[in-house]
């Protein structure tokens, strides 16, 4: 009988090295590995505690100990990784300083957006916001100023629009906005309550919007299409008006459509 739990005794061993070993070679698996490796060493250990010679039992508890150990340090390196998973799940979809949807993301959200609204024959529109003045923040008072106002930004456009519509920072001090759903018929009365209404202030310095819009399907039936159409836009908004309060336009440079 001592023989035979001598004979699993060393094959338990040689489990528990052979899962350690695959474990410390497979870094993606390691710790679960590590995990399961203790759970294995602690459930034998007990089994054998219990129905297994008394003169092995300083052994089996030994083992015991070392899977309990195994155990505790998979759960912290697994907390460790799904920490780190998502600080880089973080990073992917946004953007580190405003906290609005990076470029990559709303890039590819666009393209299933329009697989989605193509299937089920709905409209969406996106809008292209450019930022008036904001240079003369930056090269007035500082870099740190320039990011403060970006913040103040997006928070002033959370609070603007609906819940559901998605504010990524598309490159610099320009924003894309994604409106699901939004009938065309609508995107200028929208468009020009949203920059009638904004205000970001920093200190004698009234930041306000340039604006332009283009809707799926009419102005285009992909990403690209889409933000050239409205970027166009944007820009004869742009150069149109100069005063404090600036609206959206149409192709022909009109308030209202």
């Amino acid at each position: 009988m001592i023989k035979i739990l001598i004979y699993e005794a060393f094959l338990l061993l040689i489990v528990m090295a052979a899962l350690l070993f695959v474990a410390w070679k497979n870094k993606g698996i390691k710790e679960l590995l590590w995990f399961f490796g203790g759970l294995l060493a602690v459930t034998l250990s007990r089994v054998y505690i219990f129905w297994g010679s008394e003169a092995l039992v300083p052994f089996f508890y030994i083992t015991t100990a070392v899977g309990y150990f195994m155990i505790a340090i998979s759960v912290i390196k697994l907390a460790g990784y799904l920490r780190s998973v998502k600080v880089l799940e973080h990073t992917a979809f946004y953007d580190p300083l405003t906290k609005a949807y990076n470029r990559n993301f709303i890039e590819e959200y666009i393209k299933e957006e329009v697989k989605k609204a193509s299937r089920l024959k709905e409209q969406f529109c996106i809008l292209l916001v450019d930022l008036n003045d904001f240079k003369q923040v930056n090269d007035r008072y500082g870099h740190n100023a320039g990011d403060l106002v970006l913040k103040m930004v997006v928070q002033e456009l959370r609070h603007k629009l609906r819940e559901y519509d998605m504010i990524a920072r598309w490159g610099g001090d320009e924003f894309l906005i994604i409106l699901p759903a939004e009938k065309e018929a609508n995107i200028l009365e929208i468009a020009n309550r949203l920059v009638s209404d904004f205000s970001v202030k920093y200190e004698d310095i009234n930041v306000t919007l340039s604006v332009g819009y283009a809707c799926f399907p009419n102005d285009g039936s992909d990403l690209h299409r889409l933000i050239d159409v409205a970027d166009s836009r944007m820009y004869r908004s742009k150069s149109i008006f100069k005063e404090v309060r600036k609206y959206a336009v149409d192709d022909k440079g009109k308030e209202e459509v």
